[in-house]
């Protein structure tokens, strides 16, 4: 059929084809194949994605442990019209569910880069795009716990539209005495496969560990505090910046009257609200009731742009945390009993999304979100797979540490 369809015509229609259905239509001819797996395809593809913002869904990654503990995964409709939360499609996870569980680093492009390293050190990441099937190992980062003892971290995941690449950076502070040594920083790209030291480009911040990332245009964010000297010592909380466009790291004033507030460092987090950066305090002072409190930047890099949106009383015990924002405003929060509940701050209504998680004292495994858009990144990678199942309860089969790129169909 395309030899009487113009090429240009025709991928102007392709290209406004799900990625599964592009999939499926490799298998059509030799011509076809060729042509949705070659890069330029897949690039225009992507950007044809991009371009319209209905395109995304809300990924929800979270765990149980009836009868044993399990990792899963799906996409959801996050309608702001319908206030619709159903499931789009249910992910099959292609790795092996080991203690602690995998994380979510970030969502970007179709990519979803995890890692189980985020409260340990077995150090396995991949980059997995689950509707097409295929995922990338990431190979052992330089810095580890073998050869440097113990650190704690944070990573961060986006696509850098310059070249035309992925790239994951860690953050590493190694030892105890984070406030005196400056961190090592490792950045991996899909293209070269490898990691390589951008130490010297590090800002002298101590990013808090396993401070989830917020990713807004192409620049990871986490929260994060200058180092304190001596017994006592004054800081200020921050958040830290990096562009993985020029590979420069920032940093963005917190709120002003919050910045210097030691008792609630470790309680600060970031979600992403549309375009829009927010901060997540948790307060528990003395002399009133335990809250969060939202605060947005309504202007990005400004530090008085900050306002505080919502606020969320938790007292009584039955919010945990906050886990992220909805496209309606509404917060997604997980309750003492596991359960993932949506919020609207202005009515409170609690609505029961019919999702149950573990039972954790601060939803740290239950539940991750973030936004995912599907395309066809890695349809033109390796076919090098293993079909190992390891259970039918897990759904998912075995990646092999030592290949490097997986079909997972």
């Amino acid at each position: 059929m395309s030899d009487y369809i113009p090429r240009e015509l025709l991928i102007d229609i392709l290209t406004r084809l799900p990625a599964e259905t592009l999939v499926r239509s490799t298998l059509v001819s030799k011509s076809w194949y060729s042509l949705i797996t070659s890069p330029s395809f897949i690039s225009h593809h992507l950007n044809r994605t991009i371009s319209n913002p209905n395109n995304t869904h809300l990924l929800l990654r979270y765990c149980t442990e009836d009868p044993i503990e399990q990792e899963h995964y799906s996409l959801r409709f996050d309608d702001p019209i319908t206030n619709t939360f159903n499931e789009y499609a249910k992910l099959n996870f292609p790795f092996t569910c080991i203690d602690p569980p995998f994380g979510i680093v970030g969502s970007c492009n179709g990519l979803i880069c995890i890692s189980d390293d985020q409260a340990c050190y077995n150090h396995e990441m991949f980059l997995w795009n689950p509707l097409i099937r295929k995922s990338v190992s990431i190979p052992y980062p330089n810095v580890r716990f073998r050869s440097h003892g113990s650190f704690m971290h944070s990573l961060g995941f986006g696509f850098d539209s310059v070249s035309n690449d992925f790239k994951v950076v860690r953050i590493v502070h190694i030892g105890l005495d984070c406030n005196r040594v400056p961190p090592e920083v490792e950045l991996y790209t899909l293209k070269t496969g490898i990691w390589r030291n951008i130490s010297d480009k590090a800002l002298p911040y101590i990013v808090v560990e396993r401070s989830r990332q917020a990713y807004i245009n192409g620049v990871s964010h986490w929260v994060a505090h200058t180092p304190r000297f001596g017994h006592g010592g004054i800081f200020r909380n921050l958040i830290v910046s990096f562009d993985m466009n020029d590979e420069v790291f920032g940093e963005i004033s917190f709120p002003e009257g919050i910045a210097g507030e030691d008792k609630l460092m470790q309680k600060m987090s970031l979600v992403v609200f549309g375009e829009t950066l927010c901060l997540i305090q948790h307060c528990k002072s003395y002399g009133e009731p335990p809250h969060c409190s939202i605060w947005m930047m309504k202007q990005y890099g400004v530090a008085d742009s900050w306002v505080r949106q919502i606020r969320i009383d938790l007292s009584g015990g039955f919010f945990r945390k906050p886990i992220g924002m909805r496209k309606n405003g509404e917060v997604l929060l997980g309750t003492r009993e596991g359960y993932l509940v949506s919020y609207d701050p202005e009515s409170k209504r609690i609505i029961y999304l019919g999702v149950q998680g573990t039972i954790d004292s601060d939803c740290w495994y239950s539940f991750d979100v973030d936004t995912y858009m599907e395309s066809l990144v890695l349809l033109d990678k390796g076919a090098d797979f293993c079909d190992e199942v390891i259970s039918d309860r897990f759904c998912a089969k075995r990646v092999k540490r030592t290949d490097r790129t997986q079909d997972l169909i």
